[in-house]
């Protein structure tokens, strides 16, 4: 085990230096500490040092008697002097020994070392942190998050059983270790900030309202504000960890602490993603409500969700919120956010078949906020144009007269559209068949590449697709309708999906404007194409720089 100094707080992570062959974690080569060699409670001779950190180091030690190896976590002598940092360090040793769970890291003794400096003994775990799972293979499939993440709510109900508050969860503190054939068993450890609920006030303070602590990308509003916290922040960090196994990256990222808190604060995660299907995204969402109150209230509630996903189970229910913000109210789109992703009915294995509408642009509080600046650039340019609004409009230069070309659009003739072609599969590549169904209404699939047809929606029959672990876009077009481009993984044969196309604001085919010649300057005979009885134009206004027929649009 080690540690390691975070943003504004100290975490306990754990060892260093992994071992990628094995995936174990071996001792580091340092400078050898003064209590390597030596025996700690008459029973614990310490043999390596794993690492060091914030909070003091961390080393292998070994028993004795039964010559079982442990993990001795020694408090680093320079905190020694300050109490808070002491009662900090034996709470994160009371905390675990409290919770009994196969998912929680196992504290077995505690003691002082020669020198006075407390240390706690704990289980020896060969393996590594989730956050390294994620940068070595990025998103990962919900058929596989499932498992770890219910392993970790489990370690979290127990805790929450024993009125213990976490505080800082995160991939960091869950060391993915091997039990038996399960490669994914996930140990819960660093306890060090945590709340004990039933503590006396004096031993509450260390945790006391107005205290920012944790770490800010798994933090909850509430956290951010410096609120008083309970088992419900620990379920909006378990969403935050559920979107980065998915996606492999958080939903909220800036360039300093205050800025991903106030993400936190205001903004609605984007689980537009292909792993992600639209019960799980319900999932994440309702774990990350602003409003406590809106969230899982239980860890057993988040449970039962995530363990329903496939089971043709209804899925969760979030609500938008009215948040309340400096430049005045904002609302959070939580069923906005839910409605951009859709799975199938007969998709049992969410991660895989996933069909994700992708928009052209992601919708997020950063984007809205864009969106404030731009319509303050648009109201500017509103004024500008009021201001001018008594200038002539730009004059064309006469030209010589052109022949007018009679066309197929001067005579109301439209070209029919050529059929786009089909999308040619070898007859040795291995395919699936896919169904996609859009109600009312008869829609081309085409390949976003190049719009080639697969097929039709409806059929019966489905459309065959290349087999393949990697999306495949896709664009539904119909007339009258706007196209809706999707994306779908065809790993599984005979996935169902259904998607709803909206109508385009005009029904109506766009057609280019008749090209009219220009007649010289001075030509003042009758044209074929002007309108009998047309009314004169009227005389050409005054261009000159007098400011008097301006309206101050500023005034009703």
């Amino acid at each position: 085990m080690s540690e390691e100094q975070t943003t504004n707080r100290t975490v306990v992570t754990p060892s260093t230096s992994p071992d990628r062959s094995t995936g174990a974690y071996a001792a580091v080569p340092t400078e050898a500490p003064d209590l390597l060699g030596s025996v700690l409670l008459d029973r614990y001779r310490v043999i390596g040092h794993l690492g060091d950190g914030g909070m003091g180091s961390v080393y292998l030690v070994e028993h004795t008697t039964i010559l079982k190896k442990f993990a001795a976590k020694v408090l680093s002598p320079a905190l020694c002097t300050r109490q808070d940092f002491i009662d900090r360090f034996l709470r994160e040793a009371r905390a675990s020994s409290l919770i009994s769970h196969p998912n929680v890291v196992e504290i077995t003794d505690f003691g002082t070392t020669p020198s006075g400096a407390p240390f706690f003994v704990m289980e020896y775990l060969q393996g590594e942190d989730l956050s390294e799972t994620i940068a070595d293979e990025g998103p990962m499939p919900w058929s596989r998050v499932q498992g770890m993440i219910l392993q970790i709510c489990g370690a979290l109900e127990a805790a929450h059983e024993k009125a213990i508050v976490h505080r800082d969860m995160k991939p960091g503190n869950c060391l993915r270790v091997k039990s038996g054939n399960n490669t994914d068993f996930i140990k819960v450890l660093d306890f060090g900030i945590a709340k004990i609920q039933s503590l006396e006030a004096e031993e509450r303070s260390l945790t006391q309202t107005g205290t920012v602590i944790g770490t800010p990308e798994y933090m909850s509003p509430e956290q951010g504000w410096g609120h008083p916290v309970d088992h419900r922040s620990d379920i909006y960090a378990i969403g935050v960890i559920l979107y980065e196994l998915l996606t492999g990256h958080v939903p909220f990222t800036g360039e300093t602490m205050m800025e991903v808190l106030n993400r936190h604060i205001y903004e609605v995660p984007n689980v537009d993603h292909p792993h992600i299907s639209q019960e799980v995204g319900a999932i994440i969402l309702k774990a990350m409500q602003k409003d406590r109150e809106l969230r899982f209230q239980a860890m057993s509630e988040m449970i039962d969700a995530i363990e329903s996903v496939g089971t043709g189970a209804s899925a969760v229910q979030v609500v938008d919120e009215e948040i309340k913000a400096p430049w005045g109210p904002v609302t959070a789109r939580y069923t906005t956010a839910i409605t951009q992703i859709n799975v199938g009915a007969n998709d049992h294995d969410t991660a895989p078949g996933v069909l994700v509408e992708e928009p052209l642009e992601k919708k997020s509080g950063r984007g809205m906020m864009i969106g404030l600046l731009l319509a303050g650039v648009a109201s500017i340019g509103v004024i500008a144009m009021v201001l001018n609004s008594n200038d002539d409009p730009p004059v064309d230069e006469p030209s010589p007269q052109a022949p007018v070309v009679a066309t197929p659009d001067s005579l109301g003739d439209e070209p029919e559209p050529e059929p786009p072609p089909p999308v040619v599969i070898a007859p040795d590549v291995a395919t699936v068949t896919v169904k996609i169904g859009t109600p009312g209404v008869e829609a081309q699939i085409l390949d976003a590449r190049d719009e080639a047809i697969y097929g039709m929606t409806n059929s019966p029959d489905g459309v065959e697709l290349r087999q393949g672990e990697e999306p495949v876009k896709l664009i539904l077009r119909a007339d009258g309708y706007e196209d809706l481009e999707v994306s779908v993984v065809p790993d599984v044969d005979d996935k169902v999906f259904e998607k709803t196309l909206v109508k385009s604001k005009s029904t109506k085919k766009k057609t280019p404007k008749k090209k009219v010649a220009k007649e010289p300057a001075g030509d003042t005979s009758p044209k074929p194409d002007d309108p009998p009885d047309s009314p004169p134009e009227s005389p050409p206004k005054d261009n000159g720089s007098s400011l008097g027929e301006i309206k101050n649009p500023f005034n009703k």
